[in-house]
């Protein structure tokens, strides 16, 4: 098959396309011990679109992809973006509500689900299912063109939302391509390159090892899921494999640099180790820097909403005591500091084209300075000595735990929904050794009758998602307010350190 392509595209599935021409017989994907080739991948991707269109999928219809991230994913991924289709990945362990409530609110009209260990496709509107096989057997020859271009969505990433409905942020092919192309150059990402990227797909950093592999020709190897919170294992995987490039939140690497044994030598081949999401503490990057001498590592900051916009390079060995700077601007992007609040506005190439089906949402997220649209990131910074930017707090009750935003008001609103619940505030603190910890107060009344914490924990887990559940649930007889009547957050985080 071949294809015409501009050396520059900023289509996603196009980059794969060009990488399939040029070395059809490459390793692209890697899980345990398959492996798929970029010809393989295009000709599953391409089969895979052929069936959505078949389907009745037109250019900028949503496909839902609820499956852990594998190579059928991975293969769906560029099948619904061959298919001019937007993808939006749902992560399979969350809450059967809420996904049906993500799938409804997007719209999709069909699903890639595992049922009975199948992968199959679904119709959101009771049409019959496809196995994954009889998909991949749909012929196809030459694709027509979705006729997309890159300011068309790409993806849509459910992030939590403070009403307690998860809102969904738009990526277009640009947005996603900025950050790529970026990151490729910058870090010296090549062909020879083993990427690995622990993330969900619904979580914005799997953009870093998808789309690098089809940009660059590039392997990206698969972490197995069960595997994804086992310090030890990870480190082993990680060896055996011989990952090169590392993306992931600071927690995954701080477990395996203190827990899973990663030390000098350990992983020989890694020359590039990235993380965002978080903060990691200077002790954290310190063993990190001394574990992989002579690897580029850096600190990339930036909400779903724009992804990364800046970054800091850390200079050889770090030894500081205080979490490093977020740095300076991506050439891609803008940054602005609104110096009434201090808040990070951010903008540029890597933008999100806005919250789907939001527009309340969109116009308190947009901020317009000088005729350029910029996000308040609702993040505090402060310009350093040496002009690199430095993370000073939130602005808002939004946490990041693990690398997951967390509006602390919805799991307020999930609790709330029990009506033997009379009154709940919940808390993020941050402690040493455990990181950021949610604590639940629960008011019980007078009369001091309350569920259980099984019960409460029970509840949680039917509408959210397991990273959002409260660690700690206390009650209370009532939760303290203000002389205004509202809840007293400074009084119940310091009930939660005690």
């Amino acid at each position: 098959m071949s294809h015409l392509l501009e050396p520059d595209t900023p289509l996603l599935h196009e980059w794969l396309l060009r990488a399939a021409a040029a070395t059809p017989y490459a390793i692209a994907v890697e899980e345990d011990d398959r492996t798929t080739s970029f010809g393989e991948l295009v000709e599953s991707a391409c089969a895979l679109a052929a069936t959505l269109r078949a389907r009745g999928i037109q250019t900028g219809d949503r496909v839902a992809i609820v499956l852990p991230k594998t190579t059928e994913a991975v293969t769906a991924v560029f099948g619904c973006l061959l298919a001019g289709a937007v993808y939006v990945p749902i992560h399979p362990r969350w809450p059967a509500d809420r996904i049906a409530a993500v799938v409804e609110d997007c719209g999709a009209r069909l699903i890639f689900e595992e049922a009975d260990s199948v992968v199959r496709l679904t119709g959101a509107r009771g049409e019959s299912p496809v196995r994954w096989d009889d998909a991949l057997a749909s012929p196809h020859g030459a694709l027509p063109s979705p006729g997309r271009c890159d300011e068309d969505a790409a993806v849509i990433l459910f992030t939590s939302g403070s009403t307690g409905r998860p809102k969904g942020v738009v990526l277009s092919h640009r947005a996603v391509a900025a950050f790529v192309r970026w990151s490729a150059a910058e870090f010296g990402i090549g062909a020879a390159d083993r990427i690995v990227c622990p993330a969900p797909l619904g979580f914005d950093l799997s953009t870093f090892d998808l789309f690098n592999m089809a940009l660059c020709g590039a392997t990206c190897v698969l972490v197995p899921e069960n595997i994804g919170w086992m310090p030890r294992f990870l480190v082993r995987y990680a060896a055996e494999k011989r990952v090169t490039a590392w993306y992931s939140v600071p927690s995954i690497l701080s477990r395996m640099l203190r827990n899973g044994g990663m030390g000098v030598g350990v992983c020989p081949a890694l020359h590039v180790v990235l993380f965002a999401g978080e903060v990691i503490s200077g002790s954290d990057l310190a063993l990190l820097t001394a574990a992989v001498p002579g690897a580029i590592c850096a600190n990339l900051y930036g909400p779903t909403e724009t992804n990364v916009v800046t970054f800091y390079r850390i200079p050889g060995q770090f030894d500081g005591a205080a979490p490093p700077p977020i740095g300076r601007a991506c050439p891609f992007a803008e940054v602005l500091v609104d110096e009434s609040a201090g808040e990070l506005l951010a903008g540029g190439e890597s933008l999100m084209t806005g919250y789907w089906n939001r527009p309340d949402d969109n116009a308190r997220a947009f901020v317009n300075r000088n005729g350029s649209l910029y996000y308040r990131t609702g993040d505090r910074v402060r310009l350093s000595s040496d002009g690199n930017l430095v993370f000073a707090g939130r602005l808002d009750r939004q946490v990041k735990r693990h690398g997951y935003r967390i509006e602390l008001g919805e799991i307020e609103t999930a609790i709330s929904r029990n009506p033997a619940i009379l009154e709940v505030g919940v808390v993020a603190t941050q402690e040493q050794d455990k990181g950021i910890v949610i604590t639940a107060f629960i008011g019980t009344g007078p009369a001091g009758g309350r569920l259980s914490l099984l019960e409460v924990k029970a509840h949680c887990a039917a509408s959210l998602p397991p990273y959002m559940v409260p660690d700690r649930v206390r009650f209370v007889e009532s939760v303290p307010r203000g002389t205004r009547g509202k809840l007293d957050y400074s009084a119940l985080e310091k009930l939660a350190r005690e």
